[in-house]
């Protein structure tokens, strides 16, 4: 009898499950987050359905509310598919939003269950709405997945910082560190990487070009791989030239080396005496792919010359974007949080770090080993 009654009860469990067929969902890939005048929001939500038939899979919806829950209850009656946000991948937000601040939109993301926490965030500096309607490209069904394949690749190969959900709210929450996102722009109809996003807090304040995030990235973690080019003074090797006598007169005067990273140990030392003062050693390898100048790269001491000037040179940016930081008053390289790692008493509270911040003194020490350059080695 306990049996029978097992069945019966699995049998009805079994008849009250929703059905959900695929043909009828609309699978919300990407949102895109607006701020309109009269302080409203503008959602623009892409789409992927199995429809057989069309050859269409994709489907932008835009809708106008004050909260991201209105504009998802607005897109409900624009189309004829169950809204679904289990494969939400990309998050993007104007700047002119992101500046009011990102929390109650990030709370409604990590409430979300069927939202994952790796989903990946991103900022635009044009209405996100022109970024989602623009036209997929490179075979992607949708400018959702495109941009998803975009910031994941640019992640895996170290141009960019991870931008997952997960890892802004760790910045967020933490005391000494403060979040970073990819900057979006349209460029040729096509949504790209233009730089990168600085946050105080949850609040958009500012941006570093895309030349100097490997920089910011150096400070931030220790790299495995990347590649980067710079531009070195122009006389600095002359007296290493294959050919002295030898001139082109079409010839860049410029010297710029493009170095492929292939590792990088990372050592912050605060001053425990003083949270705004702080030592950052940078040990690297990497391999030289390219020089804009006939170097005999066979002389040792034109090795040992090149790395001297590729430490200066990476010494130079690295104070560069540090003055960029403090200008912006916000820390992205989490200094205040290695101060508060390394240090028992005194801790630093949100208000005093956040205090610190404008008198930060950081010294930068490179040291770079230059191990492969070509077939001369």
């Amino acid at each position: 009898m306990r049996t029978v009654c097992i069945v019966i009860l699995l049998l009805l469990c079994t008849g009250c499950i929703p059905k959900n067929y695929i043909e009828q969902l609309g699978i919300i890939t990407a949102v895109g987050y607006d701020l309109l005048e009269d302080k409203k929001i503008r959602g623009t939500l892409v789409l992927f359905q199995f429809d057989p038939t069309t050859t269409n899979t994709s489907q932008v919806v835009t809708s106008e509310a004050n909260t991201s829950k209105g504009i998802r209850l607005q897109a409900h009656r624009k189309t004829s598919h169950k809204l679904v946000s289990g494969q939400v991948r990309v998050a993007l937000f104007h700047n002119e939003l992101a500046s009011k601040g990102l929390t109650r939109y990030m709370d409604t993301l990590s409430r979300d269950a069927k939202v994952s926490d790796m989903s990946l965030l991103a900022v635009s500096d044009v209405p996100t709405s022109d970024i989602l309607k623009s036209t997929p490209s490179e075979d992607a069904p949708n400018t959702g997945e495109y941009l998803h394949r975009l910031i994941e690749k640019s992640i895996k190969h170290e141009m960019i910082t991870d931008a997952t959900l997960t890892v802004f709210q760790q910045d967020f929450f933490s005391i000494g560190a403060d979040p970073v996102l990819p900057l979006l722009t349209l460029e040729n109809g096509k949504g790209i990487i233009k730089g990168l996003a600085l946050f105080q807090d949850d609040r958009y304040v500012g941006s570093l070009p895309a030349d100097d995030i490997i920089f910011l990235m150096m400070i931030r973690d220790e790299l495995e791989h990347g590649e980067f080019q710079l531009k070195l003074p122009k006389n600095s090797l002359d007296d290493y030239l294959k050919e002295k006598s030898i001139k082109d007169p079409h010839e860049e005067d410029e010297l710029y080396v493009s170095l492929y990273q292939m590792g990088s140990n990372l050592s912050i030392k605060p001053n425990k005496q003083d949270p705004a003062d702080y030592t950052v050693k940078i040990n690297m390898e990497a391999r030289l792919l390219e020089i804009t100048k006939d170097i005999d790269l066979k002389e040792k001491k034109a090795i040992q010359a090149l790395e001297k000037q590729v430490e200066k040179e990476i010494e130079a940016h690295l104070k560069r974007v540090m003055n960029q930081l403090i200008e912006f008053q916000v820390d992205s390289g989490g200094f205040g949080k290695k101060y508060n790692t390394t240090t028992k008493k005194d801790q630093l509270t949100r208000e005093s770090w956040r205090d610190e911040i404008p008198n930060y003194d950081v010294k930068f020490d490179v040291k770079m080993k230059i191990l492969r350059y070509g077939i001369t080695e």
